[in-house]
């Protein structure tokens, strides 16, 4: 049974390319060279928010301890790398699944 840890962004219509090439190249690329999941899909909603264009990144665990350590040594770096581009041109939200 895997965990994953799911967050949607909805970005500003104005930086989608951009976003999506720093996403691809910091973003994915950071979380799967550090070996710290299982897999990673980044997707596009195919349904999209009045406040601009959709997108999901699902990460990948075997267990708990992999998510934890994840969510407090990996993430906070790539998700302040994002903040400091991005600031007021998304907003995101994450939650936690479990594969049944």
């Amino acid at each position: 049974m895997r965990i994953i840890y799911n967050t949607t962004f909805i970005i500003d219509e104005e930086i989608e390319n951009e976003w999506i090439s720093f996403m691809r190249e910091h973003y994915v690329a950071a979380v799967l060279n550090q070996k710290a999941c299982e897999d990673l899909l980044f997707t596009k909603v195919s349904i999209d928010q009045p406040e601009g264009k959709t997108y999901s990144v699902q990460i990948f665990f075997k267990d708990e301890r992999q998510k934890e350590e994840f969510l407090n040594r990996h993430l906070p770096p790539i998700e302040e790398r994002i903040i400091c581009r991005y600031a007021d041109r998304y907003v995101c939200f994450s939650s936690v699944l479990t594969e049944i």
